[in-house]
């Protein structure tokens, strides 16, 4: 008879398999789906019972709006069927395909962040029918947001996945005492905000949509403003988590998958399951807390009120 030490027991318990990975993180994405609907479909306000003024100087006469409403969508699918056929043959989400995933189901987000920013959609696009709610949200929906979230953040994955982690190695190697987690921070900090600036000046100046009563700094257009500083500046910190959770250990694993113990299960369609769950809850808490609560609390508390947004 053989008895492990310590150590090798310790070992043993660390890779035995999660009685909860399979299912706690749907769990999850379910608890935070209920809140979602009770807290931000389901309510109203006084301010629903009239359609808010409409910024027509700005949003009327968009430039394509044919690529927002016919474009993007299919561009969305054309990306969902590549992932479907490619994951059947590998038997494993690729990480592209998750956070492309995952940021499709983000769309709900851009409600209460555009009230937090003062952002308003063009009225002419595709409407979600009867969500209507203006309880910390902004009044036009547009259904074409759903696929622009897959399409923007399946791009980012990319650039965090890909990018990212070259140019921080550049730095690496240029500031070899510098720490490897500051210099990552730096460069996802850099490079997102980049993108996302000029991403939104693409759209604004197409008249998509605006941020009517912009904060700080501006970029105008006559289709549409931009602010450098509002939602841009928070929405940094969504880039800064999401590149942390991406960054894995010897063994391939990362950091939220860990949390959940997810890499405990057996490779099959259980564990890449549970694995899409876990970067769903990720990626949906990250970007409401850098997105709508940090802006709808900065806007209460710091910022005017707008009749465009109420």
């Amino acid at each position: 008879m053989t008895i492990d030490t310590p150590s090798e027991a310790t070992a043993l318990s660390r890779t035995a398999p999660s009685r909860t990975a399979a299912w706690l993180p749907w769990v999850v994405v379910a608890a935070l789906t209920a809140t979602v609907v009770l807290t931000f479909v389901l309510t109203d306000n006084s301010a629903t019972v009239v359609e808010p003024p409409y910024p027509s100087d700005h949003l009327d006469n968009p430039y394509a709006p044919w690529f927002f409403a016919y474009v993007q969508p299919m561009i969305w699918f054309g990306l969902l069927i590549v992932i479907i056929v490619r994951t059947a043959r590998r038997g494993t989400f690729s990480m592209p395909a998750i956070l492309f995933l995952a940021g499709t189901t983000m769309f709900w987000i851009e409600w209460p962040a555009d009230w937090g920013s003062y952002l308003v959609y063009n009225r002419d696009f595709l409407q979600f029918s009867g969500w209507t709610s203006t309880w910390y949200q902004t009044y036009w929906k547009p259904v074409g947001v759903i696929f622009g979230y897959g399409v923007f953040f399946g791009i980012e994955a990319l650039i965090l996945l890909k990018v990212v982690p070259k140019i921080t190695a550049a730095l690496q190697r240029l500031l070899p005492k510098a720490p490897p987690t500051a210099l990552l921070i730096a460069s996802c900090m850099a490079l997102f905000y980049t993108i996302d600036i000029l991403g939104e000046r693409l759209m604004t100046a197409a008249g998509w949509y605006s941020y009517v009563d912009a904060v700080g700094p501006i970029w105008e257009s006559s289709r549409g403003t931009i602010s450098f500083v509002w939602p841009a500046i928070p929405f940094l910190l969504f880039a800064v988590v999401i590149s942390l959770c991406l960054r894995e250990d010897d063994k391939g694993c990362y950091p939220n998958e860990r949390f959940f113990r997810v890499n405990t299960l057996e490779p099959g369609w259980t564990r890449e399951f549970a694995r899409l769950a876990v970067w769903i809850a990720t990626m949906n808490v990250a970007l409401f807390v850098a997105q709508p609560l940090a802006l709808c609390v900065g806007r209460v508390l710091f910022f005017h009120d707008s009749v465009y947004v109420p």
